[in-house]
Parts: C-alpha cells; sequence; structure tokens
C-alpha cells in the first residue's frame, strides 16, 4: 500500500549522508545493505515476475533486511548508520525494533528538529500499518509545530492516519484527518501534496453522500491555482497547468456520478467473454481503468484480485480496461500490439488475475471517463448508474467500502 505516498515521503525525508554526515568506510556500510535490500524490492516490482516469484523477492528483501539488522546491532555506529539501521528494520517491517532504533535517536540532542519530524513520521507510518491508532496519534501531537517542514510533517500524518482509521472502518474519523492534511497541506504551498490531500479528500467526501463538499473543495483549489498562473514559469508553469487539468477531470467524473455509465468501447478482449455495462445490469460493476506499465495499478492488483474472488457470490464483476501503450513488460513503446496482446495475457497468468481485460479503441472509453491518472475504478450500480469514482490514492480500504456498500444494495 505504500505507491505514492511511500514516493512523497522519501521527496520529504531526505534522509542520506547529505544529512547525517558521511558513511562509514567499513566492508560494507550500513547503506550498502540497504542499497541492496532496496533493490530486491524494486526487481520484484517488474512486471514481468509471476506472483509467486516476485512474492518470494519481498519475502526475501525482508529475511535479508532482518539478517543485515542483525549484523549492525550492537555495533559502535554514527548517526548516519544509526538511521540506517531503523531503515533496515522498516524494510523488514519489524515494529518493534525500529520503534526502538528511532526512539534511541530521538535522544540525541544533537539531531535537527527537522530531523527528529522525519523520524517521528517513520514511527507513525508503522503504527497506522499494524492497527496501533493510539500510539500513531501520541506521536503525531509530539510533532513540532515550528520546524521547518512542520507543514509537511503534519499533512502526511493526517494522511496515514486518514488511511488507517479508513481501513478500521471509520470513515468519518478519516473525513476529520484528510481535512486536516488539506490543510496543513494548502499552508505549505506544495502543490503536489496540497492536490493528493485535496483529491483523497474529495473522494471521502463524495463517499459520505458530501458530493457538494467534495465538488466545492475542487473548484476552490482550482482557482487557487489558476491565480498564481500569470506570475509561473517553466516547470512551475507546466505543474500548476497540469494539475489544474487534473482538478478539472475529477470534476468532470463527478458529474458522472448518479447517471448511467457511458458504455466503453473496446476493440480487443484478453482473456476476457465480450460484454457490453448493458448486459450486466442486476449486477455491481468495477470498472478499472489501468495499465500494465503503471507501479501503482500492480500495486492495486492483489486488492482487486482479492475483491473479484471475495464478492462476486454477491453480484460483483470486475471489468478491466487498458489501451495499447506498446508495452513489452520492461519498456514502453517497443511493442507492436500483437506483442503486447500476448504480454497482457501472459500478465494475467502472470499475476494470476480471476479476470481478463479489454483494450480500448485508442483512449475513447478513457476519454469518456475523464481518466487521467490510472488506475481509476468507477463502480457501477445494479441499475446501470455510477456511484462512485476512485482514484489510486493509497487507501484501497476506501475503494473496497465504496463496492459493499453498492452490493449491499438491491434494485
Amino acid at each position: 500500500m505504500r505507491g505514492v505516498l511511500v514516493s512523497l515521503l522519501l521527496w520529504l525525508l531526505g534522509f542520506g549522508a547529505s544529512t547525517f554526515g558521511a558513511q562509514a568506510t567499513a566492508e560494507r556500510s550500513a547503506a550498502e545493505y540497504v542499497e541492496e535490500v532496496q533493490q530486491l524490492l524494486r526487481d520484484a516490482g517488474r512486471a514481468d515476475l509471476a506472483e509467486k516469484e516476485a512474492a518470494a523477492m519481498r519475502e526475501r528483501a525482508r529475511t535479508l533486511a532482518r539478517q543485515y539488522a542483525a549484523r549492525l546491532r550492537g555495533k559502535n555506529l554514527d548517526r548516519a548508520e544509526r538511521l540506517q539501521l531503523g531503515y533496515l528494520y522498516y524494510l523488514a517491517d519489524d515494529v518493534e525494533n525500529l520503534v526502538a532504533v528511532f526512539r534511541d535517536l530521538l535522544n540525541d540532542r544533537a539531531l535537527s528538529e527537522e530531523d527528529r519530524q522525519r523520524l517521528r513520521l517513520y514511527l507513525i507510518e508503522k503504527y497506522c500499518e499494524s492497527g496501533r491508532l493510539a500510539e500513531a496519534e501520541s506521536e503525531r501531537a509530539a510533532l513540532s509545530p515550528h520546524a521547518f517542514n512542520a507543514r509537511e510533517m503534519r499533512a502526511a500524518a493526517a494522511m496515514y492516519l486518514a488511511i488507517a482509521y479508513t481501513r478500521a472502518g471509520q470513515l468519518e474519523r478519516a473525513l476529520q484527518e484528510q481535512e486536516r492534511a488539506y490543510e496543513a497541506a494548502r499552508e505549505s504551498g506544495l502543490v503536489p501534496l496540497t492536490w493528493k490531500a485535496a483529491r483523497a479528500l474529495a473522494e471521502l467526501y463524495l463517499a459520505l453522500g458530501k458530493g457538494e463538499q467534495s465538488r466545492a473543495l475542487l473548484l476552490r483549489l482550482k482557482e487557487e491555482l489558476q491565480r498564481q498562473l500569470p506570475w509561473a514559469e517553466g516547470e512551475t508553469l507546466q505543474m500548476l497547468t497540469r494539475t489544474i487539468s487534473q482538478i478539472q477531470s475529477t470534476l468532470a467524473q463527478l458529474e458522472l456520478i448518479g447517471k448511467p455509465a457511458p458504455e466503453i468501447t473496446v476493440v480487443k478482449w484478453i482473456e476476457e467473454s465480450p460484454v457490453r455495462l448493458a448486459d450486466l445490469r442486476g449486477r455491481v460493476v468495477a470498472l478499472e481503468f489501468w495499465a500494465a506499465w503503471c507501479p501503482d495499478c500492480r500495486g492495486l492488483i492483489p486488492h482487486v484480485r482479492a475483491w473479484a474472488t471475495r464478492y462476486e457470490p454477491d453480484g460483483l464483476k470486475v471489468l478491466a480496461v487498458t489501451r495499447y501503450y506498446g508495452f513489452n513488460g520492461r519498456e514502453v513503446g517497443r511493442a507492436s500490439k500483437e506483442e503486447e496482446e500476448r504480454f497482457l495475457a501472459e500478465f494475467k497468468r502472470l499475476r494470476e488475475l480471476p479476470y481478463g481485460t479489454a483494450i480500448d479503441d485508442g483512449q475513447r472509453s478513457f476519454d469518456t471517463y475523464h481518466v487521467t491518472w490510472v488506475p481509476t475504478i468507477a463502480i457501477i450500480d445494479r441499475t446501470g448508474r455510477v456511484r462512485y469514482i476512485f482514484t489510486w490514492n493509497e487507501n484501497p480500504s476506501l475503494c473496497e467500502w465504496m463496492i459493499t456498500q453498492v452490493l449491499s444494495e438491491r434494485s
């Protein structure tokens, strides 16, 4: 479930030799151990691996992280190496030892306030993942409001808590946390962080029947960003323009809610029986727009696969739609249509998917559903109306909640 938030964390944290000083010149440094484990995890994320092979690589990475941490534990480590030791425990999902190492680092008076904040965020993340929400709340309360990175840390911490409360089925509490995340992100002035928090908040509003608040939130953010355009240039201008376009697409998706689901346009079915949405009346459809090259899409696959199996007896149909990208399993733009079709069929077997995929006619279906970000899932009720649209925000529990809500209804 890490995907984008982990990328955000790495960007926010900026840990490394430059932060904590030069690495020790041992036969193998702590940083080298970390890099080996990270590389193994990167390799496990490849699109052309079988599910069991990828799972074995991830378990191997956790085992190595534990072994390397054991080699370092008890040695006279400098601050940088102690951080790397803690990060090895992070990669090993060893929460207790992670806490012990980071608690020790937090007692180091030479540690800067900003770095202290970052360590606390690691703890909040792991507490949330393991369901220890009271400890996560306590750690969040210890974040300093005066540190240089205070707003970013508050936003990230609240997003972790929102995801954890969603997983616990406490959506009103999750909404409160996501509202806090959005306000902190806005105060930070960081547009990507603000848009990420806003999109997640808009989806929670929608899930709780507050569609007008979702729309108002997005319109307000769009106007705020548009006011910055006359003074922006270069990469900043491109970022603002791209974000405004994504907000506009999200607003267009909101207009689909409650209306009959537009039909998809398909030129090829891969390991899936041809079907129209109109043929699926009486069932709940999770219409996923995805791409095999997309790491976030692959990260969502275990959840979608589980939903397809778990809820099929209740009437759920997962219908996946992609388009031609020229993806051969390693690179985009390298495969012919026939080669890509063969890879998609192989991908279904590699990932043990209980559903196949449809290939869009160009990207007409993507455009009809205003999809500018994959994965995106439109949830269609038994009468054929669009009820929710979920865009990957590292909170798959919210999408599952949406699915179960619609499944519980009877047409």
